[in-house]
């Protein structure tokens, strides 16, 4: 599992997506549906299913297929996402002890980083929020609801335990405002965006 410096014809495929496997099982929906993609992401998804899925798992779910190797969802519970291009330069030890050594550009690595923090839940549920609810609630800090009788996400858990939302969401939620639409999505688009909910309380 050597990480190269890619050529042209890699770096194309790249582009256009050409991978499989985990990547491909979890993620190309939502990577076709534009969401926030950029080239840099995509590029990202491209290496880390090309050489790091042997032993990571490397979409928005999934367990690794070797235990000692965390999933790549899962590394913010390690360590700050934004270090990780640094990491990947430096060569710091490895989590697991028979990952390999390997080559990598400071280009690789900064698109490997930008896709690790593109699947992280928090990122992937604010994502889903923006899609989803922005047209009626407010989703960050400081900006107001569309629609005055949508409350600010930020202020749910007066209304909410949010670990309650949950099944809250999977019942219908029914406070907030009346025409609210039912909208589906998967319990990881759910744990996701509940995250995302989770992060801005109170702040």
């Amino acid at each position: 599992m050597r990480l190269r410096t890619i050529g042209l014809a890699t770096f194309i495929a790249a582009l256009g997506l050409a991978v499989n496997s985990a990547v491909e099982a979890q993620t190309m929906e939502t990577l076709k549906s534009g969401m926030n993609v950029t080239e840099e992401i995509r590029h990202g998804a491209a290496l880390a299913e090309a050489n790091c899925a042997l032993c990571h798992a490397v979409g928005l779910t999934g367990d690794s297929p070797h235990r000692q190797a965390p999933p790549f969802w899962k590394l913010s519970q390690r360590r700050p996402v934004d270090t990780v291009a640094k990491m990947l330069l430096d060569k710091e030890a490895p989590a697991h002890s028979d990952m390999p050594t390997f080559e990598i550009t400071e280009t690789q690595a900064h698109d490997i980083a930008a896709w690790i923090a593109w699947v992280q839940p928090v990122s992937h549920g604010r994502r889903l929020v923006e899609a989803n609810c922005a047209s009626c609630h407010a989703i960050g800090l400081d900006d107001e609801s569309a629609h005055r009788e949508a409350p600010p996400f930020r202020n749910l858990s007066m209304f909410y335990p949010i670990d309650a939302l949950e099944e809250a969401f999977a019942e219908g939620i029914e406070t907030g405002h009346p025409d609210m639409p039912v909208f589906k999505v998967d319990i990881t688009q759910l744990q996701d965006m509940i995250a995302y909910i989770e992060s801005i309380q109170g702040q």
